[in-house]
Parts: C-alpha cells; sequence; structure tokens
C-alpha cells in the first residue's frame, strides 16, 4: 500500500532545562576520533576547514567528508565547528570569498577563528553565521570580550593562563558565551604570541604549524655561569591540563562549554577523555578505571594548569616532556627476573611500562609479561630480551601503554552496539476505516507524522497487535534512534501488514532526520565579501599620500638609564617598556627635555585585575600609547591619547589592518608571522603610510604567565614569595643549537624569551620606503647606553640615506652580543603539511 505524508509538523519545544549546562567539546583530527567523540558523550566536535586545517598533520577532510560528518552528528544532537584559527596572508584572502561561501553551505554550526580580517569576511559573506573567538586570539578580559563583540562573535575560546576567579570576573561583565580549555597540551607561551617555532624552526604557531619548541631541552645561565638544573632541563613544557576537579566550579560561575585540546591524538584518547568528562559532568565523578584510562593513553602528567592560580614550581615538573603515562611508584628491588616496585596500582598483562631515573640517567622499558601482587609491592616480570640491569633502585615506574585498554576503547566507537542513539517516543495509531498513523518525538522538540495512504480492513480474527507492532516499530539499530516508549493505539478488529509497520516506520524515521538536519535559512554571498575586500583596498589607495609625510624613526627602551644614549639623535618618539616597579613620570619629563614625542607601552597581556596599569598611563599623559592587546585598546580607544598598535595584535591583511586602525590606532605594526613577501603584499594592499615597521628589534619567542626566575632560581610558587628574583639577575637561555636567548619579566611578572640575535630589516628598506612606509622603529633590550648611543646613529643615518647599508649592517652587527640576524624576513620557504589523506 503506498504512502504519503498526511501531516510534517515541527514543533519546537524548549530542550527539557539542566542546571548551569555545559556543552563538552571533543577534537577530530580523523574519522575515527569524530565516532570516538560523538559515541562517548560529546555535545559538539571541532576539526579542520579543508584545505585550512591549523594542524598539519591531522587528516585534511574534503568537503564531502565535512557534509557527511555534519550530517551525522547533527542527528545525534551534537554539534559541529570548523576550526579556521590561524592568521590569513593578503594574497589568500582575496581568494577566500568562492571559497567560504562553499564551506559556509555545508552548515556548520561555527567557525572557529583567530584571524580579525577572516571574522569580518565570514559575517559579509553570510552575516547570520556563527562565529567564535579562537584563543588564539588572546583574550583574558571583558573589555576585549567587548571588541571581539563588535567584530561579531558569539563565543570566546579565554586564553588558557586564567584563573577560575579571573573567568568568573569576566563572565559577570560580558554576555558572550565563554568556553574554557579543560584537559589536554598546555601551551607555555600565551596562544597567539608564540613565535618560537617561526624563530628556531621557520614554522608559524600561528599558521598551525608549531615545531613544539617547548618541549626541548635548555640550559640556564644565570649572571653568565651555568645552574646545574639536575637533570630538570625542559624548562618550557608543563604538565599536561586536566580540570575535572574544577568542572563543577566552572559551570557554576557560568562557563557555556568545555573544551579538550587533540587533534593529533588517538581516538582512544578521544573515547577516554570524552567518557571521564561525560561522565564528571553528568553524574559529579569519575570511575578509577577512567582515571587510569586518562593519565595511561596519553600524559605528561595531569595538573589543573593555571585555573586554581599560579604555582610556577607545580606547572612545569621539568625532568621530561613526552608521555609518561600513569605514574605506578618507585623501584625498591631488581632481581634478574623480576622488579619490586611500591605501589598500589596494578597494571596489565602487556601494559608498557617506563622507567624513569630520579634525576639525570637514561630510561628503559618494556612490555608486561606478569605481575604479582605481594606484602612489599608489585612483582613485575618482563621478556627474556629485557636487561633488568638498566633498571636501579629509586627509578620512578609509569604505564605509559596498555593495548587492553585501547583494545576496550575501540569498541565504543566500532561497534554498532555503542553507537549514540537518540530516544524517541512512538505512538501508532489506527483502526478499521481509519489511516495507519505513525508519529515519532525526539527530546528536542521535533514531532513527525506520517500515515498509510488507504484506510485499514477489518481482521478477520480479532486479536492484540501490540507486541507484533513494537517488535517491528523497534528495529532502529540502523537509525540515530532507540524507542524510548512505544504507545501502540490500534483496534484489536484491525488488520494491520507487518510490510506496511516497515515501510511507515522507514518514512517517520526519514521525516524526522529531515526534521532534525533543517538548518537556518541564510543569506550567503561571496560577492559582498569581495566587495568589502574591494572598499577596504580603495579606501587604503585613496589615502596614500607618504610621499609628503616625513620619516619618522622611533625608539623603544627598556631601561631609564638608555635614555640619555638618545640625546642628539637624529629620531622623533621613545616609547618607554619598563619593568615592574620602575616609574615613568621623570624619564618621561627627560624624554621631552631631550626634544622627542614620549610614548609608554601597555603589558602584551590584559586580565582582570590590571586597569591599574591603564590608569596610571592615563594619569601620566604621554604623547602617545603603544597598544599591545584588545582589551588595552578597548579601554584607551577613546581616551584622547594617539594610539599605536603593535605586532601583537596580528595583522597580517588589508582587512585586518583597516578594522584595527578603525577602532581608533593612528599607526599599526604588521605580525611578526609575514615575512617580506608576504609584508610587501599587505604594504602594497594596504598602503604603506599607516604602518609602522621595527627595523631593528629582538625577536619575541615566548611570551609566559610561566616564570622561568622564580621556578628555577627560587622555591617560590609566585609573586611576592619569588623576591622580585628576576630584578637581581640576568637570566640567558641555551638552546639545542647552541645559541642563546635572553629572558625578561614585565611589570605583571609575565616572562618573555627574546632571540639572542636582533632582527635587522635594513635590506628591506628600499622597499619599504618605495611602498610608502614613514615609520620606522628600533628595539633595544638589555643594551648599555653607549651600544644604544651607536646603534641608533647607525640606524638613523642608514634611514635618512646617510649611510651605505651594508656598511650600516655590518657596524650593527659589531655592537651585538651574539651578531645580527635578518630572522623570518627573508624565509620564503614554505613548511610542507604532512596530512594524512
Amino acid at each position: 500500500m503506498p504512502l504519503k505524508y498526511s501531516i510534517f509538523t515541527i514543533l519546537k519545544r524548549p530542550p527539557v532545562p539542566m542546571k548551569n549546562p555545559v556543552e563538552l567539546m571533543l577534537p577530530v583530527g580523523t574519522r575515527e576520533m569524530f565516532y570516538a567523540a560523538v559515541h562517548n558523550g560529546a555535545d559538539a566536535v571541532y576539526f579542520g576547514v579543508p584545505h585550512w586545517n591549523a594542524r598539519g598533520r591531522t587528516e585534511d577532510f574534503s568537503f564531502d567528508d565535512v557534509r557527511e560528518m555534519i550530517r551525522y552528528a547533527r542527528l545525534r544532537g551534537v554539534r559541529t565547528f570548523l576550526a579556521m584559527n590561524i592568521l590569513i596572508f593578503e594574497r589568500e584572502i582575496e581568494k577566500l570569498p568562492e571559497f567560504l561561501e562553499a564551506v559556509i553551505q555545508l552548515e556548520p554550526d561555527a567557525f572557529i577563528i583567530q584571524d580579525v580580517g577572516l571574522a569580518r569576511m565570514v559575517k559579509a559573506i553570510a552575516p547570520a553565521q556563527e562565529i567564535h573567538a579562537s584563543t588564539q586570539m588572546t583574550i583574558a578580559s571583558a573589555e576585549a570580550l567587548r571588541m571581539a563583540q563588535k567584530l561579531g562573535f558569539q563565543r570566546c575560546v579565554l586564553a588558557r593562563e586564567l584563573s577560575i576567579s579571573q573567568i568568573q570576573s569576566i563572565h559577570s561583565e560580558t554576555s558572550l558565551e565563554l568556553e574554557v580549555f579543560v584537559h589536554g597540551a598546555l601551551c607555555v607561551s600565551y596562544s597567539g604570541q608564540c613565535l618560537t617555532s617561526e624563530n628556531f624552526g621557520g614554522r608559524s604557531a600561528n599558521r598551525g604549524q608549531c615545531a613544539q619548541s617547548c618541549r626541548l631541552p635548555y640550559h640556564l645561565f644565570v649572571d653568565g655561569i651555568e645552574k646545574d638544573l639536575h637533570g630538570k632541563t625542559y624548562l618550557f613544557s608543563p604538565r599536561d591540563l586536566c580540570a575535572i576537579p574544577t568542572l563543577d566550579k566552572l559551570r557554576e560561575i557560568g562557563v557555556s562549554a568545555f573544551k579538550v585540546e587533540g587533534r593529533l591524538k588517538s581516538p582512544e584518547y578521544v573515547a577516554a577523555v570524552a567518557s571521564a568528562y561525560r561522565s564528571q559532568i553528568d553524574t559529579g565523578h569519575i570511575s578509577s578505571a577512567e582515571q587510569d584510562a586518562l593519565e595511561t593513553l596519553f600524559s605528561r602528567g595531569l595538573y589543573t594548569g593555571w585555573l586554581e592560580g599560579v604555582n610556577h614550581q607545580a606547572l612545569v615538573e621539568g625532568s621530561f616532556s613526552n608521555h609518561h603515562g600513569q605514574y605506578l611508584g618507585t623501584v625498591v628491588d631488581i632481581d634478574r627476573h623480576y622488579i619490586l616496585v611500591k605501589s598500589k596500582l596494578k597494571p596489565l598483562l602487556g601494559d608498557g611500562i617506563l622507567f624513569e631515573p630520579a634525576e639525570k640517567g637514561n630510561s628503559a622499558g618494556a612490555r608486561l609479561y606478569g605481575v604479582e601482587q605481594s606484602p612489599e609491592g608489585l612483582i613485575l616480570q618482563f621478556g627474556m630480551d629485557f636487561d633488568t640491569r638498566k633498571v636501579e633502585p629509586g627509578m620512578k615506574v609509569f604505564r605509559n601503554d596498555s593495548p587492553t585498554l585501547e583494545k576496550e576503547l575501540r569498541k565504543t566507537f566500532t561497534g554498532r552496539e555503542n553507537e549514540k542513539h537518540i530516544p524517541i517516543r512512538i505512538v501508532l495509531e489506527g483502526a478499521p476505516g481509519t489511516k495507519l498513523k505513525l508519529t515519532l518525538n525526539d527530546s528536542a522538540g521535533h514531532q513527525v507524522t506520517v500515515e498509510s495512504e488507504e484506510p485499514l480492513e477489518a481482521a478477520k480474527t480479532e486479536r492484540d497487535p501490540g507486541e507484533r507492532c513494537t517488535k517491528e516499530l523497534s528495529g532502529l539499530a540502523a537509525t540515530a534512534y532507540q524507542s524510548e516508549n512505544i504507545d501502540v493505539r490500534v483496534s484489536h478488529t484491525a488488520f494491520v501488514q507487518d510490510k506496511l509497520l516497515r515501510t511507515l516506520r522507514q518514512e517517520a524515521v526519514l521525516a524526522l532526520d529531515n526534521a532534525r538536519l533543517q538548518w537556518n535559512v541564510m543569506d550567503i554571498s561571496a560577492a559582498r565579501g569581495k566587495a568589502l575586500l574591494e572598499k577596504a583596498r580603495t579606501k587604503a589607495a585613496a589615502q596614500k599620500n607618504a610621499d609628503n609625510k616625513p620619516t619618522e624613526i622611533t625608539v623603544l627602551v627598556r631601561r631609564p638609564e638608555q635614555i640619555e644614549a638618545l640625546e642628539g639623535q637624529a629620531i622623533q618618539k621613545v616609547i618607554m617598556d619598563f619593568d615592574w616597579g620602575v616609574d615613568s613620570e621623570k624619564p618621561m619629563a627627560r624624554i621631552r627635555e631631550l626634544g622627542f614625542k614620549a610614548g609608554m607601552a601597555t603589558l602584551r597581556i590584559h586580565k582582570p585585575g590590571e586597569n591599574h596599569y591603564l590608569r596610571r598611563l592615563l594619569e601620566l599623559r604621554p604623547d602617545f600609547a603603544l597598544v599591545r592587546n584588545l582589551g588595552s585598546l578597548a579601554v584607551l580607544a577613546e581616551k584622547g591619547i594617539p594610539l599605536v598598535g603593535d605586532y601583537s595584535l596580528n595583522a597580517t591583511n588589508s582587512l585586518s589592518a583597516e578594522w584595527f586602525l578603525e577602532q581608533g590606532l593612528e599607526t599599526l605594526h604588521p605580525s611578526l608571522d609575514l615575512n617580506s613577501e608576504q609584508l610587501m603584499e599587505l604594504l602594497h594592499a594596504a598602503g604603506g603610510e599607516p604602518f609602522e615597521i621595527a627595523i631593528h628589534q629582538y625577536m619575541p619567542a615566548f611570551h609566559m604567565e610561566h616564570c622561568i626566575f622564580a621556578a628555577a632560581l627560587t622555591q617560590a610558587t609566585g609573586f611576592p614569595e619569588c623576591g622580585k628574583i628576576c630584578c637581581e639577575h640576568k637570566v640567558e637561555i641555551l638552546d639545542h643549537k647552541g645559541a642563546r636567548h635572553f629572558l625578561e619579566s614585565d611589570a605583571e611578572c609575565r616572562n618573555t624569551l627574546f632571540v639572542g640575535k636582533p632582527q635587522s630589516a635594513l635590506k628591506l628598506l628600499p622597499q619599504l620606503k618605495a611602498a610608502g612606509v614613514r615609520k620606522y622603529r628600533l628595539e633595544m633590550l638589555d643594551d648599555t647606553p653607549e651600544v644604544v648611543r651607536t646603534k641608533v646613529r647607525l640606524y638613523a643615518e642608514a634611514i635618512h640615506g646617510e649611510l651605505d647599508l651594508d656598511a650600516a649592517i655590518r657596524l650593527v652587527g659589531v655592537q651585538e652580543k651574539y651578531g645580527v640576524s635578518e630572522g623570518q624576513l627573508f624565509n620564503g620557504e614554505t613548511w610542507q603539511d604532512r596530512k594524512k589523506g
């Protein structure tokens, strides 16, 4: 009997209210990871945009892959977010409108975005498209969130360096949704502010190509003498984040989403983390087995990160940087055939066991062949190929691999019996002379009804159809649903064919699928994206009048004593970027006495409770301010002080540059992620006149909340217990290539590792002038006044055409402790992603 839809209604009822609902979001780097997340409790998943994946070693999904995954997840009530959280260069942004139009048509729930220009482009193409501000935007205050809200962001992934109390403060001052990382690897540097990979390996973290320089060993020199770190040479490698002890508090203060890091991890890892966090969210606790899985599958030691406040002694363990797994205990005794370990935990046969020395020495590992519990501890036995003489008493013992555990976890996303199904209520109604009607309802408020085309006939024999109909209607294993309740209201006198029931069920399921897959009707137009870009470029072209502008040189000083070296120099401006406790009032007066404009730099990060720095700046009324973050820009934009934007704002294309300039900046420094070719493309598109270029600077590598001074030179957890040790010593870091770098602290105890060889852009000077750039900056670090005087004179003469460029470069290099480099400016190589698929 053919069918037709007689009723197809979608009743949008509000979901069942829950106490402080929160979204659990899992990472996806492969299709298996996707299924592992969906079937183990994820409320949302995130994965890379095709061809723009910010994780080079993950699978690069096709458009068809993305479409299928979005459909599969949406049917099961799981949201999908597309990560495009990288900086976009000028030549790339002009090719994006058609691409974005096609991606938006795949119907993702939201895009995760770092680049301001990209955010503007997406909102121009599809104004209704939801976008989320990536943690790469370094947003750490409510003021910064106001700037993000201007761009149309509905949610912000906060910087990971915030404590619970700081997150609570931010939440109280914003209407935006807040997303917080709760599990996975921690970056030691603020996301979006790490240039270490760029400087040490030619691979930009802001382009998803992090070389993980933070996981390498380093040597520490204090006042020129190497300090014995007792094997703890992994100075910049934090323990992994595990926020399970703080989830209830995070939910109470209003966090909207819990995010897990790990698009490069395994599907088993995703399954384990999803399951554990689902349990904690839903029941308030996790089982010991779930805890074991979290530690065993991947862990550098689990810790709550910055959520419970700063603790420089606990954040970085220091003796290793790779996966170690679950800590079992310490070695007590060794024999040719067994190793005795003091431990209350019992690993499984076949597990991988790792032995680590307490300080210096070599690690050892083997697969477990036998294990017994004795009063003295665990007796571990290994194969004949393992030399137990490699192990010594006192060594730490870890369980860092478990085939048995992984096998069990794989079942959660490979077996149909473990698939996630949406509970539905089923009602079947019919009587002789009426049409058989089937209605499906889900908890999200969708209701669909289908019915037979012809009325039911009377049965020859009266009987109860309930059991037979229930069995047929519950056959939903191949669908996204499972029956929560089946109500059969069919007359005992009606004749109902099994084939009719199956067909009716299939049609109803299809109708419910369509209802659940219905998406927002969006007005999508690539033409609007093109128009936005063309408008920005046309506006820039109309303002090109740099030939009429005089050359302007600004010197950034970090020590008050450096100011005297500027007397009589052919410069125009001076920026004060001083450390903790250094007052700027007298130095500012001296700068003005020397005939220069005096500027003050904001901190690179802006967090709750730090507006007193900005209030002090406003009290002193400098001639201009160097703005380094969105929060400071929001505070200072309407205070009447001329503003200059720094490289940390990460402007890499004409759309991002235009937006920052529209927020009140008079001048903007492009992102340091740009090489010379990319920089010139930006300048030609946006005009060189509003840009300032640092022609000499010590490149910032790590910018960290973690204080190496306190961690390595004291036993203090933070300030003031550290006794301001940073003010007493000069610290240098020696990397694996034998190069030394300078460590500096700022007024909030944040550390910056500056590359030892400063970058000089003198070779680029003719091109910069031709592009209309007239503003140049020279940045000092720990230079003596004599060196400052010489360097500034040489650069000023070169910029003004009074000294040959080659001679200037040679003479400047003589002044530098470790020479001078061209940094990444003239690196034209493109790092090749080694993607799967």
